[in-house]
């Protein structure tokens, strides 16, 4: 007998549908809402306890004989668990994905920090419990997969739509102040998704609709846009990673030379032009000519001697930060316009001096009391704030990130700082996560040791790194390497690579979108490590390896392709 409950007309209500309904409420919640994300895996669990399991049998009790019913309740769900976990077994795919959990559950063994490798292990928890759910239920057909993702890309617009009224009712110094409901760098990994599933909507046979096409192109286009409101370097770099892919396989499956050879070209073309133009940003902004002290203004408007200094400050825009400085000036001006002293701290903990110098400097203005009595009040307040340059205030802007790229980069190699941007930080993060896997690579240091490990690493290399910059490898490869050592890192790679292969889901258009975002993130994030990250994971690797019949890239670029003909 199939289990059902009471819902409003028109929804089914046998236990099945409603598992469907609470994976759409956890497809919702990855871009909005972490609350939702727990509550709707803890939905899909009972749920999935009872889809499925035979409670006819008990119709001839009594109800008066309740201790015989309930009895009976949890036989039937037991029975029914049992054969979930039999198919479980019986599917290789499955057990190699679930057994990544149990990879961390091993590391609890050799932890010296229980409690946090069990906070932890909660964190990981969808690692398990959504691969086990998906596996053993029926898989989504085609019209329910496409709701899924219907809905998936609403709640990621809604996201968006939050976040512009952010951008338009508060102060936003930083652009990842934008992204409300969960990281940015999260938030943007959703988009790439999005924006792709709308790809394979859009040439999909049977939407002709002009009007859905031209909702589909908008979406597109909007979720591109905010991506560079984001300034998500990551985002728009997967973005341009997947875009090469699907050109180069576009290219290689045209039949008309011509046509192939000039699309391989133009993609090759653009990619090296790209590289180019970053190196030459990069070269261009850190790199200034040399100074002629005797050209230079000796004295403020007020006689007060200036300080020309070209070792201290770098270089920004192409020119010395530390030219035409008056210290006494900048002194009693600021401290007359700002409660925050000017030999103090701004409000990121950041040498207030530096954070206001660097900032005139961007405005081509000379750092004395004229340069300061040129800033307004709200200009005076995004320096209180830490904010350094007046171009990283510019909406849109792309260009403000590259610059922090840049002056960051010169930062680290003329005085080997990496403090001023979160790349060169990321560079330290790796060469303390290779320290620690050098003194641990056999069997890692396990699963909740990986803080103490860092905070030892840091100290004995005696980092340039503040403290609040101190944190972990950024990268998901490493992380597993430091946590489990050798044949744990080769495991990790196995369960991301065994299901698929296995599944022939490597001709999945979505699965291959998937896999690049999930592969490019956890290069530059330790993308299991959060809930958002983990659950983004779990959710849709699960989804599309177990839960779904595939689509191959051929039904999506090509016409004369079956839907169940992979790609050879």
């Amino acid at each position: 007998m199939a289990v059902h409950f009471r819902t409003q007309p028109g929804l089914k209500t046998d236990a099945t549908s409603l598992l469907y309904y609470a994976m759409i409420l956890l497809a919702v919640s990855i871009p909005l809402s972490e609350f939702g994300m727990s509550a709707s895996q803890f939905l899909m669990l009972g749920l999935w306890a009872a889809e499925g399991a035979d409670y006819s049998g008990g119709r001839h009790l009594r109800m008066q004989n309740a201790i015989a019913r309930i009895g009976y309740l949890f036989k039937a769900t037991a029975v029914n668990l049992a054969g979930k976990f039999r198919m479980l077994f019986y599917n290789p795919a499955a057990m190699v994905a679930v057994s990544l959990y149990l990879l961390h559950a091993i590391g609890l063994f050799y932890s010296n920090d229980v409690n946090y490798a069990l906070k932890d292990l909660r964190i990981k928890l969808p690692l398990i419990s959504l691969p086990v759910i998906l596996a053993t239920t029926p898989a989504l057909d085609r019209q329910r997969f496409q709701r899924l993702i219907y809905f998936f890309i609403l709640a990621v617009f809604s996201g968006t739509l939050a976040s512009m009224y952010v951008f338009f009712t508060r102060h936003v110094s930083d652009p990842r102040e934008l992204s409300i409901f969960i990281s940015h760098i999260r938030f943007s990994l959703t988009i790439c998704f999005a924006i792709f599933a709308m790809v394979h909507l859009l040439y999909k046979r049977e939407y002709r609709s002009g009007f859905h096409k031209l909702i589909l192109v908008a979406g597109i286009v909007w979720f591109l846009l905010f991506l560079f409101i984001l300034e998500s370097i990551t985002g728009i770099l997967i973005m341009a990673i997947l875009t090469f892919i699907m050109v180069l396989y576009l290219g290689f499956r045209i039949k008309n030379n011509t046509l192939k050879y000039s699309l391989l070209i133009l993609s090759i073309t653009a990619t090296v032009a790209s590289v180019h133009y970053f190196r030459s940003f990069v070269r261009d902004f850190s790199h200034a000519p040399a100074v002629d002290f005797s050209s230079l203004d000796r004295y403020t408007a007020y006689g007060t001697p200036y300080l020309h200094d070209t070792c201290s400050y770098g270089v920004e825009n192409g020119k010395f930060v530390g030219l035409y400085i008056s210290h006494t000036e900048l002194r009693n001006e600021w401290n007359r316009k700002s409660e925050l002293s000017y030999d103090g701290l701004d409000r990121k903990g950041q040498q207030l001096s530096h954070t206001l110098i660097r900032y005139l400097h961007s405005k081509n203005l000379r750092k004395d009391a004229e340069g300061v009595r040129s800033l307004s009040e709200k200009e005076i307040r995004h320096i209180e704030n830490g904010v350094a340059s007046a171009v990283y205030l510019d909406n849109l802007n792309l260009r403000s990130r590259f610059e922090q790229i840049a002056m960051g980069y010169s930062n680290y190699i003329r005085h080997g700082d990496p403090n001023a941007s979160s790349v060169m930080q990321r560079i330290e993060y790796w060469k303390t996560s290779l320290y620690i896997v050098k003194h641990n690579w056999l069997t890692g240091v396990g699963t909740g040791d990986l803080n103490e490990a860092f905070s030892a690493a840091y100290e004995e290399l005696d980092s340039k790194l503040e403290p609040d910059f101190r944190k972990r490898s950024h990268n998901q490869f490493l992380a597993i390497f430091i946590a489990f050592g050798i044949f744990g890192l080769a495991w990790f790679l196995f369960t991301l690579i065994f299901p698929p292969l296995k599944l022939g889901k490597f001709t999945d258009f979505y699965y291959v979108v998937f896999f690049v975002i999930i592969i490019m993130s956890m290069l530059t994030e330790d993308t299991l490590e959060t809930q958002a990250g983990v659950t983004f994971f779990a959710f849709f690797n699960a989804l599309l390896l177990f839960s779904r019949r595939r689509t191959p890239l051929h039904n999506t670029y090509g016409k004369e392709a079956s839907a169940d003909h992979p790609i050879k």
